[in-house]
């Protein structure tokens, strides 16, 4: 976590959970919005009927909505549903659930190789240079930074843009121009603080 003298702090990290259920959505192509074609991550899974991959869609972005929610008005402090590990006993839908104990193997194993999700997600979380960015912003605008709180969670894969569920909390994925581009963090820091 990014903090200044408790007026404001940034906590970017990479969620487990979030990045597990990305990696569903994109091994069975369950994702609606614009995703991320240059990652070739997860290979992709056929789902043997079109009823089928339809249930699929409707459960897991139902499960999804869900999780990010509770996510957001928790403030990043709750006990995981999907993390009834490993057999997902919590998950009420029985497709959705049977996808998820099918991908977890191989999930886990992507995620704690050595040059795996994990480590590639530790490396994104440290790339703003925030604490230049609000200095930089308080000099061109005169004044102090408002007060305030941001948790972002960054995913791997997924949509393209970042979803910004609530003032305070948003999912980004790893791309360059949010985590890196000055000028992104500004127009957040001007709009908004």
């Amino acid at each position: 976590m990014i903090q200044n003298h408790n007026s404001w702090s940034v906590c970017i990290s990479s969620d487990f959970e979030l990045n597990f259920l990305i990696y569903v959505a994109s091994t069975y192509d369950l994702l609606k919005e614009d995703i991320s074609e240059s990652i070739l991550w997860p290979s992709r899974q056929r789902v043997k009927s079109d009823e089928l991959h339809q249930k699929l869609e409707i459960q897991w972005k139902w499960f999804w909505d869900c999780s990010i929610q509770q996510k957001a008005h928790k403030n990043n402090h709750h006990v995981s549903f999907v993390l009834g590990l490993p057999d997902f006993k919590l998950v009420e839908q029985h497709e959705l659930r049977e996808v998820l104990v099918h991908l977890w193997p191989s999930f886990r194993q992507w995620w704690y190789m050595p040059a795996g999700g994990q480590a590639a997600m530790n490396y994104w979380e440290g790339i703003p240079d925030l604490i230049r960015y609000v200095q930089e912003f308080e000099d061109e605008v005169g004044r102090k930074i408002k007060p305030f709180h941001l948790n972002v969670d960054l995913i791997y894969n997924g949509p393209n843009e970042l979803i910004e569920v609530t003032e305070e909390y948003i999912i980004m994925p790893i791309k360059i121009e949010y985590l890196m581009k000055r000028d992104w963090w500004m127009s957040r820091f001007t709009e908004r603080y």
